[in-house]
């Protein structure tokens, strides 16, 4: 196996209020993150997930343990800048990304503050929107955009600094099932084009693209697997208030009537080539 691009070691983390009191938020994670992975994120409001999230390239600082980068430790403050540029971070609400009343503009932003010389930006411009399907509206004012066209816009900054990693804190909370679906494919291809995909989400949807599911609880981990494995978890995911995907649900109380019928079903397509094997095994017509 190749070497981790994210090494997270046994951090811990905790918010101070007031000056007095702490809140422990992260406590003793450890596990790594491979290029080219796409791994998903999950647990309740509360959970640690997003604080998480923020670690992966310095926003945040574990007061114990360490996290690198590529090798890089985010503790040492002179390498944040390299660290950001290997990872990116696309949060919830894009209008917090978006700095320009130009579309190609707000792509440039990014690339005018790591120094990236004019004669290449253009490339880099290009090369960043054609990736989100954004290159017809490269002219237009993003406040005339919608919620997911917005979120595109923010990855393709994100995309034109070029990073070996994008991480998506909550990115399609606030979109649409068909926002949501246009951002999903943005990221599914960026990742069959080797980019590691960190994404934390309450959608179980998206939980069941990613190839690798780890599920925080209190600040800790308590599951990490594949989508597959980690949805057959029914009992253990309701108690720690998550839900699986419709497909899984569905797929799970078929097999309550049909034993023949595959219970780890996690996608929706996967339902329907189920009932056509099923019915073809068995000589029922199911067109």
């Amino acid at each position: 196996m190749s070497k981790p691009f994210i090494k997270i070691d046994g951090i811990s983390f905790e918010y101070t209020i007031n000056n007095q009191k702490t809140v422990p938020v992260l406590q003793n994670v450890t596990f790594d993150v491979h290029p080219g992975e796409y791994v998903a994120i999950i647990g309740h409001n509360g959970s640690g997930k997003s604080t998480l999230s923020k670690h992966f390239n310095g926003i945040l600082t574990p007061q114990l343990g360490d996290i690198f980068v590529d090798g890089l430790n985010t503790r040492d403050g002179g390498l944040l800048r390299e660290i950001r540029q290997k990872v990116g971070m696309v949060f919830q609400h894009p209008d917090n990304q978006i700095v320009s009343t130009i579309v190609e503009d707000d792509v440039a932003f990014g690339l005018e503050n790591i120094g990236v010389p004019a004669s290449e930006m253009k490339a880099r411009i290009d090369f960043a929107l054609e990736a989100v399907g954004m290159s017809a509206f490269r002219n237009r004012p993003p406040h005339h955009l919608s919620g997911g066209q917005k979120q595109r816009v923010a990855i393709a900054g994100i995309l034109a600094m070029k990073p070996d990693c994008i991480v998506l804190d909550e990115a399609t909370s606030m979109l649409d099932t068909y926002g949501r679906r246009d951002i999903l494919d943005v990221v599914r291809k960026l990742n069959n084009d080797g980019m590691t995909i960190i994404t934390v989400t309450h959608h179980m949807s998206e939980v069941a693209e990613a190839s690798r599911v780890i599920v925080i609880e209190k600040g800790q981990i308590v599951l990490d697997g594949a989508p597959r494995e980690i949805f057959q978890q029914h009992e253990l995911l309701h108690q720690l208030q998550l839900d699986v995907p419709v497909a899984s649900q569905l797929a799970r109380l078929i097999h309550k009537y049909d034993n023949e019928y595959e219970a780890d079903l996690i996608h929706n397509n996967e339902i329907v080539q189920e009932v056509i094997r099923l019915s073809a095994k068995r000589g029922v017509y199911a067109g």
